[in-house]
């Protein structure tokens, strides 16, 4: 892999970790949360762009070492596994992020809030997983 496909991949890694650090400072409690219109769509789009974010690398990955020709974002997803640069569980958790991420920014039915606070809480630490993973995979290349 080129320096500048490298530089590339971290560059997005941190762009993605800074949007998680950003969202855990911001995001209040439950009940606040579903007071707050102004906390929560800030939080809804900062969680958006940390997704966004994680989608950019891999897509830049799978193309720097020419790893397959993906179809769609899934598929990016789904060469990474048949590559054994994330492990599958993680793919499905990065899966459901994108899935997650569509319904934020299309607005698929009425988003509800409950469930939106529920990702946030308890899903962030899988950015930080899907980071080292290909971390990982850059430093045995």
């Amino acid at each position: 892999m080129k320096g500048l496909d490298r530089k590339k991949i971290l560059a997005k890694l941190d762009e993605m970790s800074g949007y998680v650090i950003e969202l855990k400072e911001m995001l209040p409690e439950a009940e606040e949360y579903r007071r707050d219109l102004v906390k929560r769509r800030a939080c809804e789009k900062t969680v958006e762009l940390a997704i966004e974010s994680l989608l950019d690398a891999a897509a830049i990955l799978v193309s720097a070492q020419r790893l397959g020709l993906p179809e769609s974002e899934e598929s990016i997803i789904d060469i990474l596994v048949d590559k054994q640069v994330i492990t599958p569980e993680l793919g499905e958790k990065v899966k459901d992020m994108r899935g997650f991420r569509n319904i934020l920014v299309h607005r698929y039915g009425k988003k509800n809030d409950k469930l939106v606070y529920a990702f946030l809480t308890q899903n962030l630490g899988d950015f930080a997983e899907f980071g080292g993973q290909i971390k990982k995979h850059m430093r045995k290349l």
